[in-house]
């Protein structure tokens, strides 16, 4: 399955209650969406089991805006 960020902003936005116009590439999940670190264990969580992949706890670490999170998940569906 392709990773479509048009669904991460659909779940952020339903989920979190974040305007869908506010969710661009360079927007931090903390310091831009307002996300606390249990929200953004849950928004990996979802993209986990719709994807059918794990993301790596190391690399989970460094994550900080859409953009980097798109990378990582883009690489890890292409490794599986």
């Amino acid at each position: 399955m392709k990773f479509n960020t048009t669904s991460l902003t659909r779940f952020l936005s339903r989920n979190f209650y974040i305007n869908p116009r506010l969710i661009a590439p360079q927007n931090r999940f903390y310091a831009d969406l307002g996300m606390n670190s249990l929200e953004f264990l849950e928004m990996v969580v979802f993209l986990e089991n719709t994807y059918g992949i794990t993301l790596p706890d190391n690399e989970l670490d460094k994550i900080q805006t859409v953009r980097q999170l798109s990378d990582l998940m883009e690489a890890s569906l292409v490794e599986a």
